[in-house]
Order: C-alpha cells, then structure tokens, then sequence
C-alpha cells in the first residue's frame, strides 16, 4: 500500500479540503493500520492541533472525517510527521518487522498487526504485533534508514497487572 498516494487522495478530496478551510493549525501527526484478524483497518491518518490539544482523524475508502477528540499522549506535546522524510514504504516496514520477528522470536505466531508511522523524537514505524500466545512484540523501525531501532516483547497478562498499579 502506498502511504504516499492515499496521502494525497487525502488531502486533495473535498471532505479535507473542508476541513482544512476552517482548521489551519491542524498537522500531520500519524498514519494508522491495523493488519489481520477480522478487524482489517483502511489507513487512518491524524491531525493534531497543538493550541486545542485535539486530533481529528480520517478515515481512506471511503475517505470520512471523524470528530475532533481528546489526545492521549505521553509527551508535551506532538512533532509533525514529515512525509518527505520518509523513505520506507509500509511494504517494507512490514518485512523488516517479520525478519526481526523470524530472527529474534520465531516461535511468536502474529495474530494481528497495528502500524503507526509517527514522530517519537525520530521518525518511525511502529509496530505492534499481537500473537497467538498472548504476547504484544513492540518494534520500532527508522523511516528513513528501514533499521530497527528499539523492540520489546510483553505477555498481555501483564497489561492488566501494570494497569492495577
């Protein structure tokens, strides 16, 4: 799938051009997908305001924007995703996490995937893969030099036990 060419259906299509006519502190902050499993996501793409401390998101295929909302956030603030910056296509961010996976944790089945490419003090895909055996294996891949960057590996379980303390 190219990011680039929904990015610009995108932002060309009536729905944005609306949008973007009255919301001109509004930027680029990520593109969402969720692979696998029965939940198949299109891409999804979010626009913060920093002044507002509010995001809208839109939705490809067909392309609808959803109401402004709340951020949920763990830094000051959110840094703009600058697409020319990108060099690593989802495509390719997708094979680069199943040869990290194959190399580091071949026994992890992938039951679902959640991408973001976003803005976390560099540009990266990151990438949740949620497996068979109730694992959640975080990796963070550069998108621009196509490396990994940072990984975890957490079982599910333990959510509920870090969301208790």
């Amino acid at each position: 799938m190219d990011v680039l060419n929904e990015y610009k259906k995108l932002v060309e299509s009536d729905v944005f051009l609306e949008f973007e006519s009255s919301s001109k502190d509004f930027y680029l902050v990520h593109i969402y997908k969720m692979l696998g499993g029965s939940n198949e996501s299109s891409l999804e793409f979010g626009f913060y305001n920093q002044e507002t401390d509010r995001i809208v998101v839109f939705e490809t295929n067909p392309i609808r924007k959803r109401a402004e909302e709340e951020v949920f956030k763990e830094a000051e603030t959110i840094h703009p995703l600058k697409l020319e910056n990108v060099k690593l296509s989802l495509d390719d961010a997708l094979l680069v996490a199943e040869q990290f996976r194959k190399e580091k944790y071949s026994s992890e089945v992938v039951y679902q995937t959640i991408m973001i490419l976003q803005n976390i003090d560099r540009q990266v895909w990151n990438i949740t893969l949620i497996t068979l055996s109730f694992n959640i294996l975080n990796i963070r891949i550069d998108a621009q030099l196509g490396v990994v960057v940072d990984s975890s590996i957490h079982s599910i379980m333990s959510i509920g036990n870090k969301l208790q303390d």
